[in-house]
């Protein structure tokens, strides 16, 4: 085994061992100090040896976007924000889908194709912006992932420790929605930079992904237009958000790229 492979499985060890510990406080029925801080520890080394792996995504001077290192990239900032913000506010639930997600990744990892961009600053601000836009994005696509798991168990009658110990309903979308209007905001500006900055953003080599781009921006301010004006909320404010970003996730990695994961 080279240093990267170790990497790679350092990296998948310490996800799964961290969503391992997650589901074990969040199910159990006394929870302790101790599993917060092995839990957040663990964690903490996941991403810390998933930032080193992302050093492969400098080329020389140039930029290495290929569809693994932006989807390691997108994985880094979801699973950094979840961390910081578990800090401050009840979101470590989240790592439950996040977390594995991460390690799944890594087991499919291929470093052999790569889509270098030249070192122009402004095309690499846009593809930043949009990456961070798509991550704020993808975190809201999992708070509606659990606000979905919890209305349902709640409406069968089957309520486990998982679902007890998870914010209310009322909390769970509150924060959906405050997450979406910081998401819409940010793909605005992604949007807006890649008019001005991309010469060839209407061209048919990536019109697909600039109409797919404007649709999920569509969804996403329907959705928070329902919200301000109709009180739009629950299961119908949950799949919209995972249409938007189905819709978005297309846009920038295609269907297509999938064949580089896979074969």
């Amino acid at each position: 085994m080279c240093m990267s492979d170790y990497l790679e499985f350092s990296i998948i060890l310490f996800y799964i061992l961290c969503a391992i510990l997650l589901w074990m406080y969040i199910s159990a029925n006394n929870k302790s100090n101790l599993s917060i801080v092995l839990i957040k520890s663990s964690w903490l080394l996941a991403i810390s040896f998933h930032f080193l792996s992302l050093t492969e995504i400098l080329v020389s001077n140039n930029v290495n976007m290929s569809l693994f290192n932006a989807l390691s990239l997108v994985g880094f900032l979801l699973s950094t924000s979840v961390l910081i913000t578990s800090f401050f506010s009840n979101t470590l639930y989240l790592g439950l889908i996040i977390l594995p997600i991460n390690a799944v990744l890594f087991l499919f990892y291929n470093s052999d194709t790569q889509l270098v961009i030249s070192d122009n600053n402004f095309i690499i601000g846009h593809i930043i912006a949009s990456l961070i836009s798509y991550s704020v994005l993808g975190i809201g696509a999992t708070q509606a992932l659990i606000l979905k798991i919890k209305e349902r168990q709640l409406q069968s009658n089957k309520i486990s420790n998982f679902i007890n110990a998870l914010p209310s309903l009322d909390e769970l979308d509150r924060f959906l929605f405050n997450i979406l209007f910081s998401g819409v905001v940010l793909l605005s500006l992604s949007l807006i930079s890649g008019l001005i900055f991309l010469d060839n953003i209407f061209s048919t080599f990536i019109l697909h992904k600039t109409i797919l781009s404007i649709t999920a921006w569509m969804v996403f301010v329907l959705l928070l237009s329902g919200r301000l004006y109709y009180g739009w909320r629950g299961q119908k404010a949950a799949n919209l958000t995972l249409i938007g970003f189905f819709v978005l996730f297309c846009s920038y990695f295609g269907a297509k790229s999938f064949v580089q994961i896979f074969f």
